[in-house]
């Protein structure tokens, strides 16, 4: 698994986190809130992806993310997210 660029910011008491270029995001008290909460987005967005989404034209190219979010525990996606895996 190569590191992700998740971008966060804190803003008004709480975090949000991204990914540039994915329709999938999160917010959360605390950073690791945020995350946890992008791991459940990441899930919803896979499972999303395959019963509707694959064959969209700005979706189509997300097939290599929906299979690492597949294969992957959550606490492998948090360290994805996190940049702890490089």
């Amino acid at each position: 698994m190569s590191a992700v660029h998740c971008e966060s910011y804190s803003e008004a008491g709480g975090w949000s986190v991204f990914i540039p270029g994915l329709p999938v995001a999160a917010d959360g008290r605390t950073f690791d809130d945020a995350i946890l909460e992008m791991v459940d987005a990441l899930r919803e967005y896979a499972q999303d992806w395959q019963e509707r989404l694959f064959d969209a034209p700005n979706h189509r190219e997300n097939r290599g993310l929906v299979q690492l979010i597949n294969l992957s525990n959550d606490n492998q996606l948090r360290d994805w997210l996190t940049g702890a895996i490089q």
